[in-house]
């Protein structure tokens, strides 16, 4: 079953601060400020909505303030959809919101949730909130880790060396940690969810991706593979104008699952037979690698819904004598 975005009567734009929440509510309900924290949001929020089936609550993604706001409208049972923020300010300028301030931003969220369709997050359990919060670390401690080697690099104070040191070996045992403790939780989940299993079967694709999809795109199999391939950000736009008709490009999505999978499509472009024809399929008719790697990202995102659709294992010899999963799944 494919999700489908449906139409809201009220929707409600909020502009998402660590402190604060912005509110523009297009039946004018409610404050247009309010604390960003769980008593004011059922208070001044969740509460105060009538007709929660008809309501749509819009919010950017933060990289996690947002997530007391999305937490609350799932278990008041109303619709929440977090949408990328670069994408709302595109919106914004071409409809000629300019200025930028915390009011502006929660009407443009308004107005870009009326206008546009957009997916309501599924709501977590609360298994899911503790893998999310465990992979997230493992996010931030990968960059922390790159951020100490960086200054280990250009550091010559042998005090401050010692210092960085320690830090680069502490970070490095943690992240060790985290590590193993995704593992242990794939494990888990691998007993209920077949798509674990299914996932790591596709040569290329590893822990930590199978990880990403579980935290970080769980609209995965619920979506058409284009709107799936919006929302990572692997979609090339069309560009023309007039007679040009310039290169195509990803824009938007989201950046640290299109990192991952990135990485994935890097392994799976040496590794997965299929992946890795048609990886030299591309670069023989002159394209770019990364433009290569690209089209391979893509490709593996498409398999790894289509395999969450239709509850299929990986297997590199797919007939293509129906229109069914085993077609969609084929790379030939």
């Amino acid at each position: 079953m494919i999700l489908e975005p449906q139409n809201y009567s009220r929707v409600i734009g909020v502009d998402v601060a660590s402190k604060k929440l912005d509110i523009s509510d297009s039946a004018g309900q409610l404050k247009t400020i309010v604390a960003n924290d769980e008593d004011a949001i059922v208070k001044e929020i969740a509460s105060r909505i009538k007709n929660k089936s008809q309501t749509l609550v819009v919010c950017e993604g933060t990289g996690g303030y947002e997530d007391t706001l999305v937490d609350m409208m799932h278990e008041f049972g109303i619709a929440v959809a977090v949408v990328n923020p670069r994408q709302v300010r595109d919106f914004a300028k071409g409809h000629g919101f300019l200025e930028k301030t915390d009011k502006i931003d929660a009407a443009v969220i308004e107005k870009f949730g009326r206008e546009v369709k957009v997916h309501p997050a599924k709501p977590p359990t609360d298994e899911e909130k503790h893998f999310r919060a465990i992979y997230r670390r493992r996010t931030q401690l990968r960059k922390l880790l790159q951020q100490e080697k960086n200054r280990l690099s250009r550091c010559s104070d042998d005090f401050v060396r010692q210092l960085v040191e320690s830090s680069v070996n502490s970070t490095k045992t943690e992240l060790k940690l985290v590590d193993r403790k995704i593992r242990e939780l794939l494990q888990e989940r691998a007993q209920t969810d077949p798509r674990i299993e299914n996932w790591l079967s596709v040569e290329g694709v590893g822990v930590v991706t199978v990880a990403m999809l579980v935290c970080e795109l769980r609209e995965i199999g619920l979506l058409s593979r284009g709107a799936i391939a919006k929302l990572v950000g692997v979609a090339p736009f069309a560009n023309q104008s007039g007679l040009g008709d310039k290169k195509r490009r990803p824009r938007g999505g989201r950046a640290n699952a299109r990192c991952v999978l990135y990485m994935a499509a890097l392994s799976a472009s040496q590794h997965n037979p299929k992946l890795k024809a048609f990886y030299v399929r591309l670069l023989k008719k002159g394209k770019p690698k990364k433009v290569a790697l690209i089209a391979v990202a893509r490709k593996l995102l498409l398999i790894l819904n289509d395999m969450a659709r239709y509850d299929r294992a990986w297997d590199a010899d797919f007939s293509h004598e129906t229109k069914n999963a085993a077609v969609l799944l084929s790379l030939n």
